[in-house]
């Protein structure tokens, strides 16, 4: 009796560190799940399978469905994030007129394998009968969020098609992207948040200090890292701070401008004499100083 008392007791003490460590893992994933978006009337949305570099992902694919052509942007989540953050944007760019592509990107740290990824996606979606109803024209925008910002850079330097590319608060890595900047030809947006650890404390601030980069910087006032994010989870903002839509907002009218500007052939401001009239972002310049 004793000993059965014994060997009960063992297995309970060897049981509760695994319920509480299941316990702190659901916790984990209700607070990392990412909220649905409902499409809005005038879009259409459909999610392909699609082989970039190897892999095959899902794509989210959002549409006007009032327009026979349109450009095409392709929008890039952050580190160890997904499609799903950035569904927002996916909807914000069919209301206004172009094809939003929106993929899992394939690599979870090779930067440069996303952005190859990013390549291959531009030419599937080029071949004869893709998207959908609404044909793409020749033009492309890339855009994208943290590290995907920086993938979306790479990527930019090298698509033929490319018209422009917007980093939300994009973060550099072993200063690869000042690199990739030099050789930028398109017009170029970054909105970025405060400095933080989540942003490498902006050290995407370095790419202004290429000379002649056909670049512009805002920072968007009192913005975390995750408020580009559309929508976002409460994993992230207990990581990276609370969220506000207002600050995304921002994001969005700036970034939207600066589509419209390049992809339609709208007569808006440049970034910097939108910013002239605007007090929640200020222009960077590349005598900034990084902390």
């Amino acid at each position: 009796m004793k000993k059965a008392r014994i060997k009960k007791g063992c297995a309970a003490a060897l049981l509760l560190p695994v319920l509480a460590i299941t316990g702190l893992l659901i916790m984990a994933g209700c607070a990392n799940r990412v909220p649905h978006l409902p499409v809005p009337p005038g879009i259409t949305k459909r999610t392909d399978k699609l082989t970039l570099q190897g892999s095959e992902v899902p794509v989210d694919i959002y549409l006007p469905q009032k327009a026979d052509k349109a450009p095409v942007v392709i929008v890039a989540h952050g580190f160890t994030r997904n499609r799903r953050v950035m569904a927002g944007w996916g909807i914000l760019l069919a209301q206004n007129g172009m094809i939003a592509a929106v993929p899992d990107l394939p690599a979870f740290a090779d930067h440069g394998r996303n952005a190859r990824a990013i390549g291959d996606l531009i030419t599937l979606l080029y071949e004869p009968g893709r998207p959908g109803q609404a044909a793409p024209t020749g033009d492309v925008a890339l855009i994208g969020h943290s590290a995907g910002g920086f993938a979306t850079l790479l990527a930019a330097g090298r698509e033929k098609r490319a018209r422009c590319w917007v980093g939300l608060d994009p973060v550099d890595f072993m200063g690869h992207g000042l690199a990739a900047v030099k050789k930028l030809k398109v017009p170029a947006l970054m909105l970025l948040a405060e400095s933080g650890a989540w942003n490498r404390h902006a050290n995407a601030l370095a790419w202004l200090r290429a000379p002649g980069a056909p670049l512009t910087a805002l920072r968007v006032r009192g913005s975390t890292h995750c408020d580009p994010e559309n929508p976002t989870s409460r994993m992230a903002e207990l990581a990276c701070g609370r969220t506000d839509a207002a600050r995304r907002a921002v994001y969005e009218r700036h970034a939207l401008a600066f589509l419209r500007r390049h992809l339609l052939g709208e007569p808006a401001a440049v970034p910097a004499e939108m910013a002239e009239g605007d007090s929640e972002v200020a222009v960077i310049s590349a005598a900034e100083d990084i902390e």
